[in-house]
């Protein structure tokens, strides 16, 4: 009779630790589905202008879609990519190529929900007409989301023609 009541123990013992670590890694499951909720990457906008001939002004805007702030760790000074292209898909200009930026790792934070918005005034070269422009995010670091954010609009060339 005790090796009964014993090995009952056992498998009462045995199905209760079962039921725990069960527990626990369903808990650990439902806390990883919550974090990438609230951890979106950054969002990217561009709109683009052109109120004369050969130059386009073009607004990007970078948003935090969280509820809590974001602490963004850039490879270099710059936040994003801009490309202009023509009706044919011809590049006109691309932003890294006109521009110098810091070779050093940079943090910058953005609060729950911010937008921050950057204005770059484009010079193009007088062979081609702007008339789509492309602005992707750049790649972090250290942990960040991976994914590459792109908006791509037309110019509103209404100004320049």
């Amino acid at each position: 009779m005790k090796w009964i009541s014993r090995l009952s123990c056992l498998v009462l013992f045995t199905i209760v630790f079962a039921g725990c670590a069960q527990q626990e890694k369903n808990s650990q499951n439902k806390q990883t589905a919550q974090d990438e909720v609230t951890s979106q990457p950054m969002t990217i906008a561009v709109s683009a202008e052109q109120p004369e001939s050969g130059i386009v002004e073009a607004i990007v805007l970078l948003k935090n879609p969280n509820k809590q702030d974001m602490t963004v760790t850039f490879p270099t000074s710059q936040r994003f990519e801009l490309i202009v292209k023509d009706e044919t898909g011809k590049m006109l200009y691309t932003f890294s190529q006109e521009q110098v930026f810091t070779q050093a790792i940079e943090k910058e934070t953005f609060k729950a929900f911010e937008t921050k918005r950057y204005e770059v005034r484009i010079e193009l070269p007088q062979s081609g007409r702007a008339d789509q422009i492309e602005a992707s995010t750049i790649r972090q670091v250290e942990g960040t989301p991976e994914s590459v954010m792109t908006d791509r609009q037309k110019i509103d060339n209404e100004k320049g023609e």
